[in-house]
């Protein structure tokens, strides 16, 4: 089938803690590490961006799986593409929390970052590759 990666946002249902953010981190590299996928994971007052990468085969019902998951709600698929190498090769999942300080060398996010929205992606889709690679570098915990 090949690879692919699947960019997706959501919101929380409510503001996670560390401790919670850190259960849903090891809950991913988990499933992630095994079944060969890597990615990241943004997080901000309650606000999700995440990128999977993988076979299909493997990506696609996994995504199923996280939209249907009750911690978050409106879930946008941002895109999903194949892809011929991978863009988080380092990460099981990588994780990052970001903030409005963050956003201030990155063109573009100034406005979003004061208020995270799953609509500015549905306007912008570009822009989470642009975000998600900022991060690429490091990782929260």
């Amino acid at each position: 089938m090949g690879l692919i990666t699947i960019v997706y946002v959501s919101v929380s249902q409510h503001t996670m803690t560390d401790d919670e953010l850190k259960s849903l981190l090891d809950e991913c590299r988990a499933f992630n590490s095994p079944n060969d996928i890597t990615g990241m994971l943004l997080y901000r007052d309650g606000f999700f961006i995440q990128a999977l990468e993988g076979e299909a085969s493997v990506v696609e019902p996994l995504y199923e799986g996280i939209r249907k998951d009750p911690r978050h709600v409106s879930v946008l698929t941002v895109y999903k593409n194949p892809i011929e190498t991978r863009s988080f090769t380092n990460w099981a999942m990588g994780f990052n929390k970001f903030t409005a300080e963050d956003g201030k060398g990155i063109e573009g996010f100034t406005d979003f970052l004061d208020k995270p929205d799953v609509d500015f992606f549905v306007q912008h889709p570009g822009r989470a590759a642009v975000l998600l690679n900022s991060f690429r570098e490091r990782t929260y915990f």
